[in-house]
């Protein structure tokens, strides 16, 4: 195994770490709100959109910073801080604070968690090239959806005895994590050295000038509003209109980790097969299958098919997003440009978090597979736009000779 594949396989332990962490106890701060602090699902849905908007500035303002310090200082230094901020939250949860402090820490944590992953994804991009990016972000994939897989579901029993334990976890988790990255990962990055430049802020905007760029961050921004159903929407209308208890929502959010797990492979070598903007389009269609489908049933079975739907799309839509951003990015724009889609990532989950909320509170009560449906035909909209950007990329760029290398075989080199 040579030195670039176990250095993906290190990012991929400690993203699945940090989803490990998260699932314990982030996925049912919604429920905490409702449950606990006796919030309406709108107020509820509207704090955690707002917490998701904050993401969104951090993603660009790390992105642009990985360009100038490196990747892998700046992963670290934001998990440091992150560590404390989620300290700061379980220590409120215990002690039963006042909810502004509450808030404020979990803003902190939101604002913070965002820094990782779009600096982590210019890593990938710096060590790959166009054709093993589609296996690299799998790779990652898999990482993230084996730690989302088994946090929720040991969070969802845990938080019927005490949500301030899962969140100290979460802390702990994450502790862990800045001592693998620290050990293990190489920051093998040399854009100080050879630019020394400042932070543009002003450049890392008007990088929407790329007209590519705008469109699929356009486009990202809509699919993730569907993708974040599955932590709020989903919660609501389980929780609150079917009365199911916190343990069956953790294991909804296991069937879509372990689907990824499982299958990221395989969705890697069908998407080989075709352009990348063809891909992005059944992905979105698999999420609409899915989701669109939720409201119409009322028990676990049928619920969990849905959201295995929509996950065999997530396996699609999310490391080809990545991936159609790497490959138009210049070697000296990539932490920007991935930072940007992060940007719209974020904005897209604060949209979809207060849309779930506004649903479930104003439409679900009037029609109950309203909000699913409406969810639905968001993203038919975002795989039609995927797919109209054929026109704008060349061949390369959309994937037509992408091929991800096999998994069992060590030939990925060094970019």
């Amino acid at each position: 195994m040579n030195h670039t594949r176990r250095a993906m396989i290190s990012l991929a332990v400690a993203n699945g770490l940090l989803l490990f962490g998260y699932g314990l106890s982030l996925p049912f701060f919604t429920v905490y709100l409702i449950s606990q602090k006796g919030l309406p699902a709108s107020m509820a849905g509207l704090i955690i959109a707002l917490s998701a908007l904050s993401r969104s500035f951090s993603s660009a303002i790390a992105g642009e910073l990985s360009d100038v310090f490196g990747r892998k200082n700046v992963m670290l230094w934001g998990l440091v801080v992150e560590v404390a901020a989620m300290l700061g939250l379980a220590l409120c949860i215990e002690n039963q604070s006042q909810t502004g402090w509450l808030l404020l820490c979990y803003f902190l944590t939101a604002f913070f968690g965002a820094v990782f992953r779009p600096v982590s994804n210019a890593w990938v991009t710096d060590n790959t090239t166009p054709k093993q990016r589609v296996e690299a972000f799998g790779i990652i994939r898999v990482g993230l959806n084996l730690g989302w897989a088994l946090g929720p579901a040991a969070g969802g029993f845990l938080v019927r005895f005490s949500y301030s334990y899962a969140f100290f976890l979460t802390a702990l988790s994450y502790c862990i994590t800045v001592l693998y990255l620290q050990r293990v990962l190489q920051n093998d990055f040399h854009a100080v050295s050879e630019r020394r430049r400042r932070p543009q802020f002003v450049s890392l905007l008007l990088s929407l000038k790329d007209l590519r760029l705008a469109k699929i961050c356009l486009y990202v921004l809509l699919i993730t509003a569907v993708n974040s159903q599955l932590v709020v929407g989903l919660s609501v209308h389980c929780n609150t209109y079917l009365r199911m208890p916190e343990s069956y929502i953790g294991w909804f959010f296991t069937v879509n980790g372990l689907a990824v797990v499982f299958l990221q492979y395989h969705a890697g070598l069908f998407m080989s097969r075709m352009r990348l903007s063809t891909a992005m389009l059944l992905g979105c269609i698999l999420y609409a299958l899915g989701y669109g489908s939720v409201g119409f049933f009322g028990s676990f079975t049928p619920i969990a098919f849905g959201v295995l739907l929509a996950a065999l799309g997530e396996l699609i839509v999310n490391p080809g997003e990545q991936t159609l951003v790497s490959n138009i990015a210049s070697a000296q724009t990539r932490g920007r440009y991935l930072g940007m889609v992060m940007v719209f990532y974020n904005m897209g989950s604060s949209l979809g978090f207060f849309a779930a909320g506004w649903l479930g509170q104003y439409v679900a009560p009037l029609y109950l597979p309203g909000p699913w449906l409406i969810v639905g035909a968001v993203a038919v909209l975002a795989g039609l736009g995927f797919y109209a950007l054929r026109k704008d990329l060349t061949d390369e760029e959309d994937g037509k000779f992408t091929a991800p290398i096999p998994i069992k075989k060590d030939t990925v080199t060094l970019h």
